[in-house]
């Protein structure tokens, strides 16, 4: 099912879009924008978290800034966890004309469209589900982008990582064919902010770790930045690792053989 999260202003004890939209959609609202921006900072890479939709009241934007502003922030926070499908929904409770136009990469939507706007939307979400899960692969190595999971097609073991660590993985994936810089690992991966050297490396250095049983190997280019290679294959195939359904990642490292 679809995830809607809601930022309307809950004067008079009313709750308008929460109520429109409860009963044919999972809807999780907040009465600011600032709450919702940090709750989204500890969310987990999860399909029953991952909002499809936010719907954002224009009343709630009152003393954040300029509309491009709130936008801007809110994009930085979708791209910082691997949120890139969201759609984004202002919308405007006033009397007057109904309609939905856009704005920016946004829809602007009346209160009295705002239910076909969202059954439009999430109608669009399922198609696109539907169609296949987005996926990345190098070697034995394939990431689920949707889900944040890595699983290896030598032995069908897998492993869900963060969502900082998948979006790490994603860029190398998507530039296999040369090395990534540092610079760049960190405007991608952290939208430009500052980023301790040491941290980058231990990013790296649990990535690296993490992805370690599908054979692919992330390399390190001395003092310029990192990319993945195709190493020796799946290490369960090779018999360096053997799967244990009691593990919570479903690997038990053993010994390699002699």
């Amino acid at each position: 099912m679809s995830v809607v999260w809601i930022v309307e202003n809950p004067a008079g004890g009313t709750t308008r879009i929460t109520n429109l939209l409860c009963g044919f959609i999972a809807v999780r609202a907040f009465a600011t924008l600032r709450s919702m921006l940090r709750v989204a900072q500890c969310e987990p890479h999860s399909a029953g978290i991952t909002p499809r939709i936010i719907l954002l009241e224009e009343q709630c934007m009152v003393g954040s800034g300029s509309p491009e502003k709130v936008l801007s922030e809110i994009r930085a926070m979708l791209t910082r966890n691997g949120w890139d499908d969201v759609q984004i929904v202002l919308v405007d409770g006033r009397d007057g004309a109904s309609g939905i136009s856009e704005f920016g990469t946004s829809r602007h939507v009346k209160m009295e469209n705002l239910v076909e706007c969202v059954r439009q939307l999430t109608s669009t979400a399922s198609n696109r589900m539907s169609v296949g899960i987005r996926q990345l692969h190098e070697g034995d190595l394939r990431l689920d982008l949707d889900a944040g999971k890595v699983t290896c097609l030598g032995c069908g073991q897998s492993d869900t990582l963060s969502p900082t660590e998948t979006r790490l993985l994603r860029l190398l994936l998507e530039h296999r064919d040369r090395i990534v810089t540092r610079s760049e690992v960190i405007a991608k991966v952290w939208n430009g902010t500052k980023i301790a050297l040491r941290s980058l490396d231990a990013h790296i250095s649990r990535l690296r770790k993490r992805i370690g049983f599908t054979g692919v190997v992330l390399e390190s280019a001395y003092g310029d930045g990192y990319r993945l290679s195709t190493g020796n294959g799946c290490e369960a195939v090779s018999g360096r690792i053997t799967a244990s359904r009691g593990d919570s990642t479903g690997i038990s490292r053993t010994a390699e053989k002699a």
